[in-house]
């Protein structure tokens, strides 16, 4: 064996022997102390329902929400929480079902007749708001999210 060739092998067997892994936490491994504060609540009886999605598509074809949260209306401000809520993008989407039938009733054109809204209180023009206009990200140990419903 040429004196190199054993010499290169030696060099590598050393750092074999001595190199350490190293390995930092993924992002999505993360957590965060979630609060969604719903306000505007006008009548103090029904249901809020509450849909969290974590992907754009999801959000857009309105299914299979990560969170599917129905509270009872006891006050005008209702508070939602969630200790460990990963790190990522979100949108949320929540309405007032005062009559709690499960849908967002509307009028014979199609608009709403109960309230709602959206993360970041984004509204859309002629639907619910675009994920664009709704999703928010969460990248730290503690996030608020606070909406008003109309």
């Amino acid at each position: 064996m040429k004196p190199y060739l054993f010499l290169f092998i030696l060099v590598l067997k050393c750092f074999e022997l001595s190199a350490q892994e190293i390995s930092f936490p993924e992002i999505s491994e993360q957590k965060s102390a979630f609060e969604l504060v719903i306000e505007g609540i006008e009548i103090e009886k029904g249901e809020i329902r509450i849909a969290i999605f974590n992907s754009r598509q999801l959000y857009q074809e309105k299914e299979n929400p990560l969170y599917a949260i129905v509270l009872p209306v006891e006050e005008n401000r209702m508070v939602w929480s969630e200790e460990a809520l990963p790190y990522g993008n979100y949108a949320i989407a929540v309405y007032h079902d005062i009559n709690t039938n499960g849908e967002l009733d509307t009028n014979i054109l199609g608009i709403p007749k109960e309230a709602y809204g959206f993360s970041n209180n984004a509204r859309g023009k002629f639907g619910p708001a675009s994920w664009k206009d709704a999703h928010f990200k969460i990248s730290s140990k503690t996030h608020t999210m606070s909406i008003r419903i109309k």
